[in-house]
């Protein structure tokens, strides 16, 4: 009996796990082709740092922005203005993505814990791109005025 009860309890948690998969990957696809025109490509950008203490992430994502300050917490999502994401896709053309795993940077002092660690991550038609760690604060040339901008909306929000 208690055998028939198990097997029971098992097929009616697969039975209703798949229908709340199946349930939500329609919702979401529906969702994706009512919010995106097919000229339309999804970007975000994401620049993290770290040290031992600290943690620190801006993530953005075309009409908004979410600042971190805690590894798993996400911070709560704030209006971007029109402009400012219009100026981030500007300094994004200027950055060649097939190249940005291999940027070198400049020092390295976030080896030893002199300076935080930073990385980019820039996501792209579904392709994620993201640079070598670099320190905070000295991005290599490439990227530099991108960091700087998303470092800049982040403070003015802050």
């Amino acid at each position: 009996m208690k055998l028939i009860s198990i097997l029971l309890c098992c097929l009616m948690g697969v039975k209703s796990c798949g229908t709340v998969n199946h349930s939500n990957s329609n919702d979401s696809i529906v969702e994706s082709e009512a919010s995106e025109t097919p000229s339309e490509t999804l970007i975000t950008f994401e620049y993290t740092t770290t040290t031992r203490g600290s943690y620190h992430k801006i993530r953005v994502i075309k009409n908004m922005i979410v600042i971190s300050k805690k590894r798993g917490k996400p911070g709560t999502p704030i209006v971007l203005e029109p402009s400012e994401w219009k100026k981030l896709l500007s300094l994004l053309d200027s950055i060649p993505l097939d190249e940005i795993k291999t940027l070198e940077a400049p020092s390295k002092d976030f080896a030893f814990d002199g300076a935080a660690k930073a990385t980019l991550k820039i996501t792209s038609n579904e392709k994620t791109f993201e640079t070598p760690a670099f320190d905070h604060g000295n991005p290599p040339q490439t990227i530099a005025p991108l960091v700087k901008e998303l470092l800049s909306i982040s403070e003015n929000i802050e």
